[in-house]
């Protein structure tokens, strides 16, 4: 399986501060910028570095629509985030290497297919494979 590092994903309730922050701290640029059904997202980089900024992701809706209650996602760091060849593949072999499947494998849009994994230690991952 081949990884390619697509992002450092970072959220918060104050999305327009840390974009400021890191823009002023580290000179990082904005790549991308998108609102979408009450998600606010920040794209940015920092010397190439890839960070995403956001006061929401699909972990938290999904646990949101479980719950039937709102469920916000901590201030940090969230998760890493990695583009692979082949998302259903790469989870069920993290899993057989002892992750958990956090948010099964699902269409973020028409070209991306995401899922997140709790590694070891308690860490996040996103895997994402690009559809088109």
């Amino acid at each position: 399986m081949k990884f390619q590092h697509d992002h450092i994903h970072l959220t918060t309730q104050n999305v327009d501060d840390w974009v400021n922050y890191y823009v002023d701290a580290f000179g990082a640029t904005i790549t991308s910028s998108v609102e979408t059904f009450g998600t606010r997202m920040v794209n940015l980089d920092a010397g190439g570095a890839k960070f995403r900024i956001s006061n929401m992701t699909g972990v938290e809706k999904l646990l949101s629509s479980q719950t039937g209650k709102e469920i916000l996602p901590p201030e940090g760091y969230h998760h890493f985030g990695y583009l692979v060849d082949d998302v259903d593949a790469c989870m069920a072999e993290f899993v057989k290497k002892g992750a958990t499947v956090e948010v099964p494998a699902g269409n973020a849009s028409p070209t991306l297919r995401c899922g997140f994994l709790k590694l070891p230690g308690d860490v996040r991952v996103e895997v994402c494979q690009k559809l088109a």
